[in-house]
């Protein structure tokens, strides 16, 4: 059953609803009281593992570029996790796809290039890939400060 509010149907969260403007602030500022967890390293890890096994597979058969597999669901999967609202959401965020993209960039010129063109760029992607997954979850275990001092 969804309620109309000023011709907007509202969204529900648990036992409270949420009209679409109050969800579009949730995802750039959580609530003072709510409680931010960290993110979960078995998900991540998850998508890494399907993300390297699935690139590895579709540079094998050669149907695409393994970049838009790789890159897509690293980005996905961080950005699912900001959307949950865990802790330093955004700063985790940021630091996590930089630090993924230089290992990437750091791999890709210190790797000599395979004799295969479709799989020169792999190895850079899965470890940047890697790299941003580990800086994600890394930033999200930082304490909070309290502000009330």
């Amino acid at each position: 059953m969804a309620i109309t509010t000023g011709g907007g149907v509202t969204s529900y969260d648990g036992d409270r609803a949420r009209g679409f403007v109050e969800s579009v602030r949730r995802f750039f500022w959580l609530p003072r009281g709510e409680q931010r967890a960290v993110a979960p390293v078995l998900p991540l890890a998850r998508v890494w593992f399907f993300g390297a096994a699935a690139g590895a597979g579709v540079v094998a058969i050669g149907w695409f570029d393994v970049a838009v597999l790789v890159v897509v669901g690293t980005v996905y999967a961080l950005l699912d996790d900001v959307i949950k609202g865990v802790r330093h959401r955004w700063p985790a965020f940021v630091v996590g796809l930089g630090v993924g993209w230089s290992v990437g960039t750091l791999v890709d010129a210190g790797v000599p290039a395979s004799a295969d063109p479709d799989w020169t760029s792999y190895p850079g992607l899965v470890c940047g890939s890697l790299a941003a997954f580990v800086a994600f979850a890394a930033i999200t275990r930082v304490p909070e400060v309290s502000r009330g001092r």
